[in-house]
């Protein structure tokens, strides 16, 4: 039984009934349950007060314009859902790792505005069936069908007054009102004809008593959940206003967790008094790649978190979307939905337009001190559709016979679980450049570097990985004739010659006695180490990120019982956020810092200038043990495949204790500068442009920014 308090506590809704063309009862008698009101005094209007009658009339319509408004606004309530949390742990990531704060939200209690539900119940009555009264005078009102202490209750819910005409809007007026409670299935008017007018009786019919709830079809939350979270007392009325609200938050939960195609979709009382309500999820029939005339299905569908079988969710369809695209074999990655075997099951079609992924670049040079020179270079990252990546680049000739050839292989996908196998062999000679602290060129040499490493990395969450890297590595410092010019690490402190040993070289090594001090047994040799890395990362696009973030942190372990000439820890960690502004517009931020202990050798040293750190600094300008570093880049696009950059970076670093001739003032660097990125064919090309106090610097590179 309803209180007085509960109804005072009671919802406006709107009613939505479903009228009929049934016949509405007439009847000579008077109702039973006959309650009269108070008749409201009734004064005649003259012609001269018209004015001060149409005046009222308009402020009455003032008055019931702001009802409505009041009405409408009532309608709408803040219904706490955050009971409801999907219990797939992908999806809580997903949603997440996209902004957001998924868990947080549910734990503060997520509160969505609902409109009112409306009641559900039935009526017969038709306009066609009211003409016969209309215009006729209300003179009493009952109500057939309820207990006799809820009848007072109920006729303060009536709109209509003794004295009123009847109008077929005003019946339905009462109907609405008299549904508005949530505790009636069917309503109609009886209405009986007395010399002062007409006596109008409604009908009712009492929903059924609920003695237990049962849903059907949910995946995503337990019964126990929705039961709970449905809060309908056993063994009282159904109140389908109430419940309506519930449902809403129900489907407001599935929409917030990211379930869009699912709703409720009916609710019935059986004759065993048990409430079933029926949920329809969107189940995910089956996932079809389309336009991969070269990638296997399987390559694409190994990235989707959204699985056959599961619900439907757009977080984990738009992360999916992601990871295919990062894959690199496609310039365009899109997904349809299209309808399943039954209406509450989806197919989900993957539309993607391939480009190619194998290159080859042939390259040769001829000058007088080096000869002929050959560049040969071979990579596919889609091996036969499979996904493996394979690199080869060798570099042939020339009048001192360099070798410089790297091979490389990428299988990332060796088991079900996301673990990658790598595998590099190089071998390079190139010319290196020394620069001390202010940016003067101290020496040039060919250095060597040759080694093989193994890379391990598993999938440890969505967005994390990690990696597990052997290698061994051996660094040199070479002697050409032709590439050699200032310090000469071989030799003692002062000037000095050799054309036996050097040919024409000459140097001058100041004070600096880098034969005495093993300058090179310090600095070059051979390092074994294994490396452990971890990163997060969440980026839309790895190629061009708009929003997310990468975070990796690392730790390097050389020597120690590995063998080598070395022994040193290193620890390198970095942070990357990309936030979209505007119209494409992208802050891109990056931070880094580094720390090593040991026997750090020059070719493990952290280095800062040049085109990826210090762009207003030359290549490699500082050098040391400990290392910090930080860019922002303010990017927007130009037009079709270029965009522009502004940046700025700072950072430093220090602490080289075997590197004599490096001065370790531990200076703040700064630099500034504009710049574009070009994407073509064979690649991002990057141009820039950067100034600093002491210098300014054009760089130009491939690859892709950070």
């Amino acid at each position: 039984m309803m209180n007085k308090r509960a109804y005072k506590n009671m919802l406006a809704v709107a009613v939505v009934a479903a009228l009929s063309g049934t016949t509405v009862w007439a009847a000579d008698e008077t109702s039973t349950a006959t309650t009269q009101n108070s008749t409201a005094a009734v004064t005649a209007v003259s012609a001269q007060d018209q004015a001060a009658q149409d005046a009222i009339t308009a402020a009455r319509g003032g008055i019931e314009e702001a009802q409505k408004s009041d009405e409408q606004e009532a309608k709408r309530i803040e219904l706490d859902n955050s009971s409801l949390a999907t219990t797939d742990s992908a999806v809580l990531t997903v949603a997440k790792g996209e902004g957001a704060r998924l868990e947080e939200q549910q734990a503060a209690g997520v509160q969505t505005a609902i409109t009112t539900p409306d009641a559900r119940y039935f009526s017969s009555v038709t306009d066609e069936q009211l003409q016969p009264y209309e215009g006729k005078v209300m003179t009493g009102f009952s109500i057939e069908g309820l207990p006799a202490e809820v009848q007072d209750e109920y006729m303060a819910l009536l709109k209509s007054h003794i004295g009123d005409t009847l109008t077929p809007a005003a019946i339905k007026a009462d109907i609405s009102a008299l549904g508005s409670s949530g505790y009636l299935s069917e309503i109609n008017p009886v209405i009986t004809v007395v010399p002062e007018g007409v006596k109008v009786a409604y009908k009712v019919t009492v929903n059924p008593v609920v003695k237990s709830v049962q849903f059907e079809g949910n995946t995503v939350y337990s019964n126990e959940m929705l039961v709970n979270y449905l809060n309908v007392q056993p063994n009282t009325v159904l109140n389908t206003v109430q419940v309506g609200e519930r449902i809403q938050g129900i489907n407001a939960a599935y929409n917030r967790d990211g379930y869009i195609l699912a709703r409720v979709n009916d609710m019935a009382v059986d004759q065993d008094g048990v409430l079933h309500i029926s949920i329809t999820e969107g189940i995910v029939e089956d996932i079809v790649p389309h336009g991969n005339k070269k990638t296997k299905d399987y390559v694409i569908l190994r990235e989707f978190n959204q699985k056959k079988g599961q619900p439907f969710n757009k977080f984990l369809v738009r992360r999916s979307v992601e990871k295919v695209y990062n894959l690199g074999y496609f310039d365009d990655v899109n997904v349809r939905l299209l309808e399943g075997s039954t209406p509450d099951k989806v197919v989900i079609e993957i539309d993607v337009l391939e480009h190619k992924t194998g290159t080859i670049t042939l390259g040769a040079g001829y000058s007088d001190s080096d000869g002929f020179v050959g560049i040969v270079e071979v990579g596919e990252d889609n091996l036969r559709g499979t996904g493996d990546k394979i690199k080869v680049h060798w570099e042939f000739g020339g009048t001192a016979g360099y070798k410089n050839y790297s091979v490389s292989y990428l299988r990332p996908w060796i088991d079900s679980k996301g673990t990658s196998l790598g595998l590099t062999i190089f071998d390079r000679e190139d010319t290196y450049t020394d620069y001390n602290s202010d940016g003067d060129e101290i020496s040039q040499y060919v250095k060597t570097q040759k080694g093989i490493n193994v890379s391990l990395g598993r999938q440890t969450g969505e967005y994390t990985r990690d990696y597990v890297t052997l290698e061994t590595r051996k660094d040199g410092w070479k002697f050409d004739e032709d590439e050699n010019s200032g310090y000469n690490y071989a030799e003692g402190a002062g000037e000095g010659s050799d054309p036996a040993k050097y040919g024409s070289y000459t140097w001058n090594n100041e004070k600096y006695d880098f034969k005495g001090d093993n300058y090179i047994e310090n600095n070059f040799g051979r390092t074994n180490s294994v490396s452990w890395q971890k990163v997060y990362d969440s980026r839309d696009n790895i190629y061009d990120p708009k929003r997310g973030k990468r975070v990796s942190a690392t730790v390097q372990w050389a020597g120690h019982g590995l063998g080598g000439d070395f022994d040193y820890y290193k620890f390198t960690g970095e942070y990357r956020n990309y936030k979209a502004i505007g119209n494409n517009q992208v802050i891109a931020f990056r931070a880094r810092l580094g720390w090593a202990q040991g026997d750090v050798p020059y070719s493990a040293l952290y280095t800062l200038g040049g085109a990826d750190t210090l762009r207003g600094f030359e290549d490699d300008q500082f050098r040391g043990k400990k290392m910090y570093n930080a860019t922002l880049e303010y990017r927007v696009p130009i037009f079709n495949k270029v965009t522009g950059v502004l940046f700025t970076d700072m950072g430093d670093a220090w602490d080289a204790p075997h590197v004599t001739w490096y001065d370790d003032d531990k200076s703040f660097n700064i630099s500034v500068g504009a710049g574009v990125r070009i994407s073509t064919p064979i690649g991002p090309i990057r141009l820039d442009y950067g100034v600093s106090k002491d210098d300014n610097k054009f760089h130009f590179s491939f690859g892709g920014q950070f």
